[in-house]
């Protein structure tokens, strides 16, 4: 009892430090395989050589049966030599173990937040360490380049998100707010209508202008969220949209989609919606395409979803990896999220095609 009010461990295992909390017992073995490397090398190194000398100057003495004052120099010459040998044996293990020094040097500025360092390489490491220093820098390259596109995608999904924001609160003052503040003032002047027919006129008219006001907010909430997707399914509103943004543009489509419904949850019919609407919209506005082709359907564990066009296309080298608009830039994380993949291929003069494959949500995995 007096050993568990005093922190201690079953077994011995643990005590009680001044703040409370219980340390565990380092085994030896563990102790020793913490020492640094320089000294493990050096120790096994120093251990070999002296029993062996050791081992060697009493093997000689006994066969040899030389006197006491004899073996004397022998032994002399024999420390001298150990010596020697420890010496040059940690200068070579020093100097050997300078990649490795370089590396954890490297590794200890970018813990700190110095995204900068890199390992330099070193003319005395060899093969080995040469390659682990390339494919350290090459790790820390890629993270760099990363932490660079995610800082870009913030600011720019942060510019875009407040211009959103711009673009709403204009429609609402200059369109919405304004129509209702005339329609109130007509309201008021109604009331001091004396004509019966021509207040009737009057409210008719203030009638219509209300339902246009309803009709435009519509328009807005379907815009931030498309009730289509769960009153029609993901497929229907796929046609609904497409077939209606190209007659809009003047744009002949072929459309073939085939339901999808519960394979995916929410979420990812959204986003799968929204990669459409933009890459349908970037058709629309930058291909010049006289056609499109939208297509939707099962395949293998996942569904896939393919828009392709005719239009003038692009070098599309740069664009996967980030270097491109805000718009592809923003499927493709779209299509992360979610967990699937975004592939865009496109060459000058030869068109467009983007496919989008996404994995149902049972075999999406926990966490994922």
């Amino acid at each position: 009892m007096n050993n568990v009010l005093n922190g201690a461990r079953p077994g011995g295992q643990g005590r009680t430090v001044p703040g409370g909390e219980p340390t565990q017992r380092v085994p030896v073995l563990d102790r020793i395989l913490g020492v640094p490397l320089f000294f493990k090398l050096f120790l096994a190194n120093s251990a070999i050589i002296i029993g062996v000398t050791l081992v060697g100057a009493l093997l000689s003495g006994r066969f040899t049966g030389a006197e006491a004052d004899a073996v004397t120099p022998f032994v002399l010459l024999a420390g001298a030599g150990i010596i020697l040998t420890l010496a040059v044996n940690a200068a070579i293990v020093w100097v050997a173990l300078t990649p490795v020094r370089t590396l954890e040097s490297a590794a200890a500025r970018i813990r700190a937040g110095d995204y900068s360092a890199r390992a330099e390489s070193s003319r005395l490491a060899d093969r080995d360490l040469e390659r682990l220093t390339r494919t350290f820098n090459d790790v820390v390259d890629a993270v760099a380049d990363q932490t660079r596109r995610l800082r870009e995608m913030a600011a720019r999904a942060q510019s875009a998100t407040e211009e959103e924001r711009r673009r709403l609160a204009r429609e609402l003052h200059d369109g919405i707010a304004q129509s209702l503040a005339a329609l109130n003032i007509r309201v008021k002047l109604a009331r001091k209508t004396i004509d019966n027919h021509v207040r009737a006129s009057d409210l008719d008219e203030i009638s219509g202008g209300i339902s246009d006001a309803i009709l435009e907010l519509r328009r807005m909430a379907r815009g931030l969220r498309p009730p289509a997707l769960e009153l029609l399914g993901l497929a229907a509103s796929i046609d609904s949209h497409a077939r209606a943004a190209a007659e809009a543009a003047g744009l002949e489509a072929t459309i073939a989609t085939e339901n999808v419904t519960g394979l995916l949850s929410p979420e990812a019919e959204l986003a799968v919606y929204r990669i459409l609407q933009e890459s349908l919209s970037n058709v629309i506005r930058h291909s010049g395409a006289s056609h499109v082709r939208i297509e939707l359907g099962k395949t293998g564990d996942g569904v896939e979803m393919m828009i392709e066009d005719d239009g003038m296309g692009f070098d599309s080298a740069g664009m996967m990896s980030g270097d491109g608009g805000l718009g592809i830039f923003g499927m493709t994380e779209r299509a992360s999220v979610i967990g699937g993949e975004l592939v865009i291929a496109s060459r000058p003069d030869d068109g467009t095609r983007v496919l989008l494959t996404v994995p149902t949500h049972e075999s999406v995995p926990h966490g994922g």
